[in-house]
């Protein structure tokens, strides 16, 4: 069914509103086997749908919807959505109607509604912003089901498949990107039964051909000052890239750094901490690492776009005599400030102590610091589980086979003549520092050189890195732009450890195929809000004052000027671990 071909179809009497609900309740009590596919009397449909919602046991009346902050992922739907509905608002000021907009999951992402009545039956159904109207969340509607079918639909009372929207009437039509055909949401007009208008049908036709309209004209708009910023800096001899928040764009030489994710690596980046005003040198992260890069804020027509010029490759500088020479190989870690230090460790023949928060790998970073030491089957000891371990640590020790002492912030703690007469062979300790106290980290301090680890959130710029690392021997899939965004988005509070398993699972149910939005976990699918310049400054102000207080987060508060709950608020809301 085209949009223009969407028929109307009258009000549903009384007989046939009981008759409806009847047959919906027979297909739910008895299941998909009660009748064959359409001799229940409804609509093909709105048929199909409800068996969908029973064969993927969708509750009829669910105790809540799931709510996330609608994101904006797609904010060329909601620039182009916000115009049609402002313009409209006059139109349906006194009409007791809503304007429903969901993105292409069916999470809500603008209503407007004037009436109060018909604005607190949406509030009683939970239809605002924010909530998951997909089939699979609130069953037949008038939004999640057009994302299903793909086109138009009316969906009329009882024809709901949950009781709550027994008494509206919804009428919905896809949103389709102009320039690349994909459905980017849908969109509904919503009413009480008895307010049903015979245009209804046409009228959300139009509407969403209006935003679909807008899309296109923003985007040609765009896409000429994209192109204009393009063409400025494709002159360079060197690799040259622009970027806005849908767009990349690379030359000849910048194409040797792209892949599926570097959009959203790149943009998110340089949205938090690219130049606001003036150009400026800075480390950029593409596809295949970290690059030093001219960067150029672009402002016009109310929008920000970032030209990237790659600065030639540095010289490798000569490494500092070592006293005790490693073997490196590889990098030891992701992140280039961690993997110099850890590389200093090993050229210094230096005891390590790998610190940080629970999940960012320092087991994995430990071993791998003595295996550049020559320490390739190390011994792994935890004080604090197994009261004798200490004999074991010594003699592994004694035949210089290496040893990692893992949680020494655990009571009770090995003393600092212990380590001390471990450190013969290459030994590595892991703690979690933050709430260590004093004696724990003096004697850390004691023997060891300590490295941090940062948390996923605090070094998103090398995901795909610690993506590649992780994957190890497991054959890798094909992450796609939107697989990419999804990945960068989430905050991974169980850091490298979330990251490992999420991935692996992934990529071994994919086997080296293509990995799709909906194979991954409830959890990441939903896109996250990109943080503005105050936020992500207030966030690297937080980070800052818990490195420079050592992790103690009393004195970070302090330093900050705000209490202890406050800062504890914080880190969650910026998913600092």
């Amino acid at each position: 069914m085209r949009r223009d071909e969407f028929r109307y179809r009258p009000a549903l009497t009384r007989a046939e509103s009981e008759w409806t609900r009847r047959s919906r309740e027979a297909l739910l009590d008895g299941g998909l086997l009660t009748a064959p596919p359409g001799s229940t009397g409804v609509p093909r449909e709105i048929e199909t749908s409800w068996r969908r919602c029973v064969g993927e046991a969708v509750p009829v009346a669910p105790d809540r919807l799931d709510y996330r902050e609608p994101g904006d992922a797609r904010p060329a739907l909601r620039r182009a959505a916000e115009p049609v509905f402002a313009r409209l608002a006059d139109s349906f000021a006194d009409v007791p109607v809503a304007m429903v907009l969901s993105d292409a999951t069916g999470r809500i992402v603008m209503r407007h509604t004037d009436v109060r009545s018909q604005r607190d039956t949406m509030d009683r159904a939970n239809a605002a912003e924010g909530f998951d109207y997909s089939e699979q969340s609130v069953g037949t509607n008038g939004l999640g089901t057009v994302l299903v079918e793909r086109r138009p639909v009316l969906v009329r009372g009882p024809e709901h498949y949950n009781v709550r929207l027994e008494d509206l009437t919804c009428a919905g039509t896809p949103v389709v990107e102009p320039y690349t055909g994909q459905m980017v949401g849908s969109f509904s007009l919503a009413c009480s039964m008895r307010d049903v208008h015979p245009l209804m049908t046409v009228m959300t036709a139009d509407i969403g051909r209006q935003i679909e309209a807008r899309m296109l004209e923003e985007a040609g708009d765009r896409r000429r000052r994209l192109v204009r910023a393009y063409l400025n800096v494709d002159r360079t001899t060197a690799g040259a890239l622009v970027v806005d928040e849908e767009t990349v764009l690379a030359n000849r030489l910048g194409l040797a750094h792209t892949g599926p994710e570097l959009h959203p690596l790149l943009w998110r980046f340089l949205a938090e901490h690219g130049p606001a005003v003036v150009p400026r040198r800075m480390e950029v992260p593409l596809a295949d690492g970290m690059h030093d890069a001219l960067v150029e804020p672009i402002h016009e027509g109310g929008r920000t776009a970032f030209s990237i010029r790659l600065a030639p490759k540095r010289p490798d500088v000569p490494a500092p005599r070592a006293v005790a020479p490693g073997r490196i190989t590889s990098r030891l870690h992701h992140d280039p400030d961690v993997d110099r230090r850890l590389a200093d460790v090993v050229r210094f023949g230096e005891v390590v102590a790998v610190t940080g928060a629970s999940g960012t790998g320092k087991l994995h970073t430990a071993l791998a610091v003595l295996r550049a030491r020559g320490a390739d089957d190390p011994l792994v000891v935890e004080p604090h589980r197994d009261p004798g371990w200490f004999p074991a640590a010594r003699t592994a020790a004694a035949a210089g086979r290496g040893v990692v002492v893992r949680r020494v912030h655990r009571a009770p703690s090995p003393t600092a003549a212990e380590l001390q007469a471990l450190s013969s062979a290459p030994l590595a300790l892991t703690a979690d520092i933050d709430g260590a106290d004093d004696a724990v980290i003096g004697t850390v301090r004691q023997v060891a050189t300590t490295v941090r680890l940062p948390t996923l959130a605090q070094s998103r710029e090398h995901l795909p890195a610690v993506v590649r690392s992780v994957l190890g021997d497991v054959p890798p899939p094909r992450f796609p732009a939107e697989v990419w965004d999804r990945l960068m988005d989430w905050h991974w509070p169980g850091n490298v450890a979330e990251l490992r398993t999420t991935v692996v699972a992934l990529a071994r149910r994919a086997d080296g195929g293509i990995v799709d939005v909906d194979d991954l976990p409830d959890e990441l699918r939903t896109p996250r809000r990109t943080m503005g310049r105050m936020e992500s400054a207030e966030r690297d102000a937080v980070v800052e004052a818990l490195r420079e207080s050592g992790g103690n987060r009393s004195r970070a508060a302090r330093s900050l000027g705000i209490g202890r709950n406050t800062l504890y608020r914080k880190m969650r809301e910026f998913g600092i671990a």
